[in-house]
């Protein structure tokens, strides 16, 4: 299973910096992501800021979800990934204070649907290392600055 965040999610549909990357990824794997309640507030706005044509963009992402080929809403227990963000927090919030509530939520809802992979271009938050405390192989891997983070929350 494969879990993409917003960041990811957000460059295939509205171009930047890493919409190249995320498309050579997404033809070499063709998965169908996960879609959740998490990305739809985070993924209008990014839409509504960004995108030249942002109601042609978010009406064609919401047909795409409700078709189900490049995406499916797994049914999750909502207060489950609640929990366990907290928990998320509760044990890595002390060592990484930017760590923020929604991107704990993120991982603890990549967790909660199985996932094995995270994918994510967001590297100047904690999710992609909180990821990897999860044994989820994040992509693209961890920058040099994230590696650093993880070994001095070891020690």
């Amino acid at each position: 299973m494969i879990y993409a965040d917003t960041s990811f999610i957000s460059s295939c549909y509205v171009r930047d910096v890493h919409t190249d990357s995320a498309s050579v990824w997404l033809k070499k794997h063709q998965p169908r992501l996960p879609f959740l309640f998490l990305h739809w507030p985070e993924i209008a706005k990014a839409i509504a800021a960004h995108a030249a044509n942002p109601e042609i963009i978010y009406n064609t992402l919401r047909a795409e979800v409700a078709a189900g080929v490049k995406f499916h809403v797994p049914e999750i227990e909502v207060n489950r990934v609640g929990q366990r963000a907290a928990g998320l927090l509760w044990n890595w919030f002390p060592q990484w204070k930017k760590l923020r509530s929604l991107d704990a939520m993120h991982v603890a809802a990549a967790v909660e649907t199985g996932a094995k992979t995270f994918l994510s271009f967001d590297s100047k938050s904690y999710q992609r290392v909180l990821a990897t405390t999860q044994k989820m192989t994040v992509w693209p891997p961890l920058t040099d600055e994230e590696k650093l983070w993880l070994e001095q929350s070891s020690t």
